[in-house]
């Protein structure tokens, strides 16, 4: 069975990420170095994975996660050189990436898994994500494409802890060697699986892990092809 992470990994805010951060700063009067952008959202998020490692979870209620993503937000502007972000600002950002309307499926998404399902495997999504994703999902026609769909949101437990593994598959019924983990951070969507007992690849689409000495792929149209090698 192969398990996908959703966010970055299935689906992605449209146009992308950058450029919606980038359009909603310029509408609050803000110019930021997008350069920066790329290193301090890695920084910060792995900082709250750790924290996720050890039991902490936000995306379970509703208003901590909208407080958690506010003060994400105005911490990411000040990172990339808005200065202090006043509260408004912050608000629109969360705003933004709350919205269903604003993201779409990755372009290798649906060839991969009609190929993948061709071949045989089952396939499921493991994400830190609102609940709300079962929405975003529906409304890309995606949803029965999985048949374990599991959502921190829902769980109570976020990646990289054990237990939402656990819960994936338990509820799909296999053993860890069984099951394949795709997405794209080294610690939640590699690490974590595989400290769980299963397999993982890293995702990484735009080369921001060089120092990754893991299995990776560019593209999810790669993973067919190496589960077809066997070098998965």
């Amino acid at each position: 069975m192969i398990f996908f992470d959703a966010g970055e990994t299935l689906v992605h805010p449209r146009p992308s990420f950058p450029q919606l951060f980038t359009q909603v700063c310029a509408d609050h009067g803000i110019e930021v170095d997008l350069s920066l952008l790329p290193t301090a959202t890695r920084r910060l998020m792995a900082g709250v994975e750790e924290r996720q490692r050890k039991g902490y979870t936000f995306t379970d209620d509703p208003e901590e996660s909208r407080h958690f993503w506010i003060r994400f937000y105005g911490r990411l502007v000040e990172e990339v050189g808005g200065k202090e972000a006043d509260g408004e600002l912050p608000a629109a950002l969360y705003r933004t990436f709350s919205d269903p309307a604003n993201y779409v499926a990755y372009h290798d998404v649906q060839e991969t898994i009609y190929r993948l399902k061709e071949d045989g495997y089952r396939l499921g999504i493991i994400s830190n994500f609102e609940a709300w994703l079962l929405d975003l999902l529906d409304a890309l026609n995606m949803s029965s494409h999985f048949e374990v769909v599991v959502i921190s949101g829902c769980e109570g437990y976020e990646k990289p802890h054990p237990e939402i593994y656990a819960l994936a598959l338990r509820r799909a019924g296999i053993p860890p060697q069984r099951a394949l983990h795709v997405g794209d951070s080294p610690l939640s969507d590699y690490r974590g699986p595989c400290e769980a007992g299963m397999r993982a690849v890293l995702l990484d689409r735009w080369g921001r892990f060089p120092e990754f000495d893991g299995r990776r792929v560019r593209d999810l149209r790669e993973i067919p092809e190496l589960l077809a090698r066997g070098d998965l």
